[in-house]
């Protein structure tokens, strides 16, 4: 029968050894440690810097040294080298190849400044935003000047030379930019050069800042909607900004994004189990701060629906129908 270990003491063995004796058995043990290999690598490590090529690239566009190709910017010239440009940029590497044709070393560029043109170098080579005062201090300008300001104009040329991470970087500084009076002004600059994500951000923040909306039927009233949703929240002032007429004037389409986003925010709450507040209900008083009146409509056919009529002072109104039905 096998018993699982094979150096048993025998008992026959073990009745004339020298470990028992006067009825007490001694027991010698030999312990042995056994210690695995130590890893070196916890106990000693190495360094290693973050990646300067950056910076090396950034000393070869300063020296100039070995440059082949001349920018001519509202008459301030920069010189460049064309390997470099084209590895970062399609658009610059469809036009060296163009350029191969007619033997020309100078291209002029007459829709940019050349502190733009500047900023948009400085990222080709080292990969990083500027860090001078006029890009950090880009939050400081006033929302009309927004649009000038050299995050807004580096993003439209990411945009011109498809220069995707370029972009995502004026997408991030202007996003922390985003408030009540600078959003519709940073909203037209997302959808005009392509900025997805900051877009995105910019339609959340004013859905998010309305005031909320119970699953509204929005029919022919859509920008008189806006507007009432905008006074309600914010006060006639940011509803008459040049900002937001600048948007309602250029960007019609993003009043019906704006409303999806908005009908999306609602389905959000709704979904979550939180609880919506209505815009009858924001208005149940009869009345707002703009001097306009509200009412309920109840249907013929004996269903009501509650409506949201806006009459303004002159006289005018307009209906907006949530298709809920209460019997």
């Amino acid at each position: 029968m096998e018993l699982g270990y094979k150096r048993f003491f025998r008992r026959t063995s073990l009745e004339t050894s020298v470990f028992l004796k006067d009825d007490c058995l001694k027991i010698n043990c030999t312990v042995g440690v056994v210690v695995s290999g130590i890893d070196s690598s916890r106990l000693h490590s190495i360094h290693v810097p973050e990646s300067d090529i950056g910076a090396h690239f950034g000393t070869l566009l300063e020296n100039e040294e070995g440059s082949d190709i001349t920018f001519n910017v509202s008459g301030e010239k920069f010189r460049a080298h064309k390997l470099v440009l084209a590895a970062r940029s399609p658009v610059f590497e469809n036009d060296f190849v163009n350029m191969m044709e007619e033997d020309n070393d100078e291209i002029l560029i007459t829709e940019m400044e050349p502190r733009v043109f500047k900023a948009l170098l400085h990222f080709i080579y080292r990969d990083t935003l500027p860090e001078d005062d006029e890009f950090l201090e880009a939050s400081s300008s006033s929302v009309p000047s927004l649009p000038d300001s050299l995050p807004a104009k580096l993003l439209a040329a990411a945009d011109k030379y498809d220069l995707p991470r370029l972009r995502l970087m004026c997408e991030s500084v202007l996003c922390k930019d985003i408030s009540v009076n600078s959003v519709s002004h940073i909203l037209a600059l997302a959808d005009l050069y392509h900025a997805a994500d900051l877009k995105s951000v910019c339609l959340k923040f004013t859905a998010e800042n309305l005031v909320d909306v119970s699953s509204l039927y929005l029919g022919c009233g859509q920008l008189l909607f806006i507007h009432c949703l905008i006074a309600q929240r914010f006060g006639a002032a940011v509803m008459q900004s040049d900002g937001f007429e600048f948007l309602k004037e250029n960007c019609p389409l993003l009043q019906s994004e704006l409303l999806k986003t908005v009908a999306g925010c609602e389905d959000e709450e709704l979904s979550g189990g939180g609880k919506s507040r209505s815009v009858w209900a924001q208005f149940s008083d009869g009345g707002d701060t703009n001097d306009r009146s509200v009412r309920q409509q109840t249907w013929e056919n004996g269903e009501r629906s509650r409506s949201l009529w806006v009459q303004h002072s002159d006289g005018g109104d307009a209906c907006i129908r949530s298709p809920r039905r209460e019997g």
